[in-house]
């Protein structure tokens, strides 16, 4: 018995069938169909949620992903979505596209590419081995053939590219690689009322954030979740305005590109203020810093936030991350990503790391050899500061900083 793979999209001409291996269980063979289109991705948005919440992966939800697509897809991407289904029901997405870059090479990323983090493969539990061979039957039907899939920004634990790395006999089949982790600071969240949680902290942390809620009262401020739809977008926009303020003179942040005030505006809209959280704290009606949660199946993450200059640095900003955090507890929720990068503020809350890694899969093609070696630079940095972890901390130091010389 054999499943089908089902590739559709006006851009392929209609539909096309194509075999894929038979999976050894009872009943149903699950079948992939490649959706290429916008309009069939957001027919199975309602699914694709689903498995966003099930496989607790906020930034993979099609609120956001859709959303970043239509305003930010890069020039001449195609979508490629892979959906796995089970008879009527939707096992297993790969939420992709492709571009071809300047060199020829045919690269598949996730939506959402360089703007999001923790993103993967979207399974139900259990179901993760057929899944898997249905996917790789989609792999292998991609127009244009992909010489890489990249697995950027995804959790260090994930196990996707090991599942579609094999490949039978005489198929195209892949080879991993990874070239960047970093670590994403995460608080742990306890059951139990908000107070617990704060009680459990450090007598110097409850005393910090004691003297931040003073000193912001005194001012006449105060921190509030914004959920009026109206007010939310008005929100997002400051949000900006506050990040980019505080980059000013020292470079340009990412989030100043065109089409990232109307991404977060269409997803507040796609998500609402349950899924997409504003915590601001604000002064005489004024938003002095907005921060940004996104929150699927338990776990929340913090994509990203902003604050006034002139206000205590980064105090306002730890009042509303508090407050985004206790009210996680009191929802039931079980984790708070605060996004890569350990800053210090970041660790003053968290308890927890997971970290994230950039690597992916190349295909064993006709490219292989020069897609292998225009990721070998990177990998080799990557290996070359793994190795680091083994020596004393003092040689340790002095060839990080060499390494991070050369990377400049």
């Amino acid at each position: 018995m054999r499943g089908e793979a089902i590739i559709t999209g006006p851009a392929l001409g209609g539909p096309v069938r194509v075999s894929s291996p038979a999976v050894p269980r009872l009943g149903r063979v699950p079948s992939a169909e490649v959706i290429a289109d916008l309009d069939g991705a957001q027919q199975l948005a309602e699914a694709w949620d689903e498995l966003a919440v099930a496989s607790a992966l906020p930034l993979c939800a099609p609120g956001w992903m859709l959303s970043w697509w239509r305003h930010l897809a890069p020039e001449q991407a195609q979508l490629r979505l892979i959906a796995v289904r089970d008879g009527g029901q939707l096992l297993a997405l790969a939420p992709w596209f492709v571009q071809r870059g300047e060199n020829g090479r045919v690269d598949v990323r996730f939506l959402g590419a360089e703007l999001s983090d923790r993103v993967d493969v979207l399974c139900l539990p259990g179901r993760e081995r057929e899944a898997a061979r249905a996917l790789r039957g989609g792999l292998r039907e991609l127009s244009p053939r992909p010489d890489l899939v990249a697995f950027e920004a995804v959790p260090a634990g994930s196990r996707w590219t090991r599942r579609l790395a094999g490949g039978a006999s005489g198929r195209l089949h892949f080879g991993r690689y990874r070239n960047s982790a970093y670590p994403a600071p995460a608080v742990m969240l306890p059951g139990g009322p908000p107070e617990a949680w704060l009680a459990a902290r450090s007598s110097n942390f409850r005393g910090q954030m004691g003297r931040l809620r003073r000193r912001l009262e005194k001012q006449g401020g105060r921190v509030r979740q914004i959920t009026d739809p109206g007010e939310v977008q008005d929100a997002l926009g400051s949000l900006l305005a506050l990040h980019a303020g505080r980059w000013e003179g020292r470079g340009e942040s990412g989030l100043t590109r065109p089409g990232v005030a109307e991404l977060l505006s269409d997803a507040g809209r796609a998500l609402g203020p349950e899924r997409l959280r504003l915590w601001a704290a604000e002064v005489d009606g004024g938003l002095i810093s907005v921060q940004l949660f996104l929150a699927a199946g338990g776990e929340g993450e913090r994509w990203v936030g902003g604050g006034a200059e002139g206000h205590a640095g980064r105090e306002p900003s730890m009042l509303a991350v508090r407050a985004a955090l206790e009210d996680a507890i009191a929802r039931g929720e079980r984790r708070l990503d605060l996004g890569v990068g350990e800053h210090a503020y970041k660790l003053r809350f968290a308890d927890a790391a997971d970290t994230l890694t950039w690597g992916g899969l190349v295909a064993h093609n006709g490219r292989w050899p020069r897609t292998r070696a225009e990721l070998m630079p990177r990998v080799a940095r990557y290996r070359a500061k793994q190795a680091l972890r083994s020596l004393p901390p003092g040689v340790a130091h002095r060839l990080e900083a060499r390494l991070k010389g050369e990377e400049r």
